[in-house]
C-alpha cells in the first residue's frame, strides 16, 4: 500500500505523513529529504545547479527558483528524475506500506503509483504563521505561496485533510479517515 501526501507549503504535510505512518505502521518516504540527498551526492545535478543558479547553496537556489518560474522549472527538471529513482528504490521493498510525503506528487508523476492520496490544507493565515515560525521572511512567504498555488488544482483528485487545529486534532482526523482495518 502506498499513500501519497501532498499539499501547499506550510500545510503540515510532513507532520500528517508522520502521524499517518505511525497510525498505519508504515514507512515514510520524504521526497524533500531525498532532494537534499540528490543535491549533496549527484554530480550531474550539482553541475546543472551551478550553471543555472551559480550556486550550490540551498537558500540561494530556493530564492532564485521561487522568484522565477523558469528557474523553478529548471530546478525540477534537474532534480526530479533522480529523486524519483530514489523513491522507486525505496518502494521495491516487499511487505511494507509506505507514506510518500511529496509536495510535487502530481507534477513529478508520482500520484499514479499511490493507492490513495491525501491533500493537506490549512487556512491562509495559518500557513503564513507556520512559515514565519520556520524563519521565512514576508517576501519569501509571498513567493513560495504564489509558486505553490498551482498545487490546489490537484485537490479534487485526493482526500482533503484540513490541518487547522492542534496536533491532537490532526491525529484524531487521521484515525477517522484511516481506520486500521478496511482502508482499501
Amino acid at each position: 500500500m502506498i499513500i501519497g501526501v501532498t499539499g501547499i507549503i506550510g500545510s503540515g504535510k510532513s507532520t500528517a505523513a508522520k502521524l499517518l505512518a505511525e497510525h498505519l505502521h508504515a514507512r515514510v518516504i520524504d521526497a524533500d529529504e531525498l532532494g537534499h540527498r540528490v543535491l549533496a551526492e549527484n554530480k550531474f545535478v550539482r553541475l546543472g545547479l551551478r550553471i543555472v543558479f551559480g550556486s550550490l547553496q540551498r537558500p540561494e537556489i530556493a530564492g532564485q527558483a521561487f522568484a522565477s518560474p523558469l528557474k523553478l522549472f529548471c530546478l525540477n527538471k534537474l532534480t526530479h528524475p533522480f529523486i524519483r529513482r530514489l523513491i522507486f528504490r525505496e518502494l521495491r521493498q516487499k511487505n511494507t506500506s509506505f507514506i510518500l510525503d511529496a509536495p510535487l506528487l502530481f507534477p513529478a508523476g508520482l500520484a499514479k503509483y499511490c493507492d490513495r492520496i491525501i491533500f493537506v490544507t490549512a487556512r491562509e493565515a495559518l500557513l503564513r504563521r507556520r512559515l514565519t515560525a520556520k524563519g521565512y521572511t514576508p517576501a519569501q512567504i509571498k513567493q513560495r505561496l504564489s509558486a505553490n498555488r498551482s498545487v490546489y488544482k490537484y485537490q479534487k483528485q485526493a482526500v482533503s485533510l484540513a490541518n487547522n487545529g492542534t496536533l491532537a486534532e490532526l491525529r484524531r482526523t487521521i484515525c477517522i479517515l484511516f481506520p486500521k482495518k478496511g482502508i482499501f
